[in-house]
This record gives structure tokens, C-alpha cells and sequence, in this order.
């Protein structure tokens, strides 16, 4: 907590809720760092908490890290407007709560020592706020495309995490998952997802002058289609492109030499899929060999590391089809990152 934090009421996060989602519909995802928390999930852990003992106030407030109060205060506030709370609205109050804990001034003291969730709270969002509560929440900011006329705004962004976040690397992404981060600042994990030639141009050069380390999410095959044909490539794949083209017939993904020249400077790489595709209960079974088998195999040859965590499109996690879990596990990922979550597979 920052010693500049000012006290707020109750009342005034109901009122900030009333007005953020608006803006964040009109927000320009394809081309912006947009903070998120995940909560690292790990069955072989002993929850350290619980919903009942969360809501009957049978904590020691000393023992909670302040984003779980921070977290079930705004999910109250919000659900005194709509009480009956969605996964949209779930989405909605981690980024109001990414938003607020990023600023450089931190959390604002709230008015409470309430560690209730709504009543009628769905399930994900009692999940989220005991993993907060066990300080297992991951900071993320996730960048899909960066193109130069934004390179101001990343420069902007990018000090600023700088001046108040610790990078989470390869070695401290334990600690960071497991809940057992021990540095003086939190940790954040810049998350680049699609494989885009200006991630290599644009926003990795500021994030190396900080001292971050990269998370890079492909669909691996992305980087195999010819140059003339990645722009129709994305049309279909959902692979949003800049609004202004910055490379006119030139190639707008990476390619393999690059993306080995990434991991020689020390950075990491994930799999997004192969094609930059969702799961259903219905896939396929061939389906899911090549989007989850094939694709770590292609990655790991180009690549010559391993490559442990995987990431659906639309950010699915366990348990939409269990063949495809199984798979995962199969294939050797360790790690599965879903919208609210980075679910340990083995």
C-alpha cells in the first residue's frame, strides 16, 4: 500500500463502476497494453483459504494480501447495481482492479474490512478472491499488436510498470505462480500474443531498455505462411490487425530466425495455438492433434528450448473438453493460461 493512498468509500467504487465499463468497450484492445490478473492454480496446494472463511470474517486481515479485500469490495459494489453477477462481469472487476493497482500510486485504502463476496457471486469469482487471498495473483499486461504510431503510448506505459513492478522471468515465474514472491516490488509479466513483426520492432526494444522479460504467445503457424498471404491469413484466423498498415506489401508476422534471435536475448515463448483457433466440447479429435501436439512439436524444433505453456484462443481453460486436457498433459505443457487463470497441468 502506498503511504500517498487516500481513503475511499464504498460508494465511490459503486460510482466507478457505473462509468469504467463504458470506456473499456470503446478501448482499442488490438493495439494497447491492457493490464489483467491471473490467479495461479495448483491442485496439489492446500487451499489456505476458503470462501466460508473469507465471508464470515474469520481471517486476520494482516494475513490477507489487500487485493482479495480490494477485489470482493468492488464485485459488492457492482453487485449492488446487478446482483446477479456474470463472467463478463467477472472480466470487468479484474480489470477495474488491474487498472487501479496499476497506477503508480497503488490501491486507494478502502473504507472496510469486509472480505464478503455478493451472495449470488459465480464460482470463478470465489476462486479468484481466495487466490488473491493466498497472494497468488499474477500481474499480467497483454499486447497483441504494436504499431509505431503507438510507440509513445508503450514507452509511456512500459517506464511506468518499470518504476513499480519487478520483472517475472523464467527463474522467479515460480514464485510468482505459487504465491511465495519475495521481491519488494510485485512482479509483472508483459504477455505478447500472435506473433506480429512490430511485437519485434515496436515494443520489445522499450521492454529490453526496462529490463523485462517477454512472453510471447504464437500460433505457430502464423510464421510459416508466405508474405503475401499473412494479411488474408489474419482475415480469417481473427487476427486483428493494426489500423493503419505499417508494413505495405512487406511480411507482418515473425519469422523463425527471428524468433530464435528473441529467445537467444532471453525471452520466452509460448503456444498459442497452431492456427489460432478455440476449443469446443465438440473439437475434433485431429483438430486438437494439430493445435495442441503438432504446434508444441513445430515450436520446439524452430525454437530448440522447451515450450511449457499453452493458451487457447478466447483464453478456454480445463475442462470445456476433457480430450483436449488430456492431450495437454500429454504433449508436456505444464501450464494452461485462460482468461482468469494459469492452471497448472503437471
Amino acid at each position: 500500500m502506498s503511504a500517498n493512498s487516500q481513503a475511499i468509500p464504498l460508494e465511490t467504487l459503486i460510482d466507478s463502476l457505473i462509468v469504467d465499463p463504458d470506456r473499456f468497450e470503446k478501448a482499442e484492445y488490438a493495439e494497447m497494453g491492457v493490464p489483467m490478473f491471473l490467479i495461479g492454480e495448483d491442485p496439489a496446494l492446500p487451499a489456505t483459504f476458503d470462501s466460508a472463511t473469507l465471508e464470515a470474517g474469520a481471517v486476520d486481515s494482516g494475513a490477507v494480501d489487500p487485493l482479495a479485500q480490494h477485489f470482493a469490495a468492488l464485485a459488492r459494489a457492482l453487485a449492488t447495481r446487478k446482483p446477479m453477477l456474470d463472467g463478463d462481469d467477472v472480466a470487468i472487476l479484474l480489470e477495474l482492479l488491474a487498472r487501479r493497482d496499476f497506477q503508480p500510486h497503488g490501491l486507494p485504502e478502502l473504507v472496510t474490512d469486509d472480505f464478503s463476496l455478493p451472495a449470488q457471486a459465480p464460482q470463478v469469482l470465489r476462486e479468484l478472491a481466495e487466490g488473491m487471498a493466498q497472494s497468488r495473483a499474477i500481474r499480467l499486461v497483454n499486447f497483441h499488436a504494436t504499431p509505431r504510431y503507438r510507440e509513445a503510448e508503450y514507452r509511456e506505459q512500459i517506464a511506468a510498470l518499470a518504476r513499480d513492478f519487478e520483472p517475472i522471468t523464467p527463474a522467479n515465474f515460480a514464485d510468482a505462480f505459487g504465491g511465495t514472491w519475495n521481491h519488494a516490488r510485485p512482479g509483472v509479466m508483459p504477455a505478447l500474443f500472435e506473433g506480429y513483426r512490430d511485437n519485434l520492432d515496436v515494443v520489445l526494444p522499450i521492454l529490453e531498455e526496462f529490463g523485462f522479460t517477454a512472453w510471447f504467445f504464437i500460433p505457430s503457424g502464423f510464421l510459416n505462411v508466405p508474405p503475401l498471404e499473412q494479411r488474408k491469413y489474419a482475415a480469417c484466423h481473427t487476427l486483428h490487425l493494426p489500423l493503419i498498415d505499417e508494413y505495405p506489401g512487406e511480411r507482418i508476422a515473425l519469422t523463425w530466425d527471428e524468433a530464435r534471435d528473441i529467445v537467444r536475448r532471453g525471452h520466452t515463448f509460448a503456444c498459442h495455438t497452431r492456427t489460432h483457433n478455440l476449443v469446443t466440447p465438440d473439437t475434433p479429435h485431429a483438430v486438437l492433434e494439430d493445435e495442441i501436439a503438432a504446434s508444441k512439436a513445430e515450436m520446439e524444433r524452430e525454437l530448440g528450448v522447451a515450450v511449457e505453456i499453452f493458451c487457447w484462443l478466447e483464453g478456454a481453460a480445463l475442462g470445456i473438453n476433457a480430450q483436449a486436457d488430456a492431450m495437454l498433459r500429454q504433449s508436456g505443457y505444464r501450464y494452461l493460461l485462460s482468461n482468469f487463470k494459469l492452471q497448472k497441468l503437471q
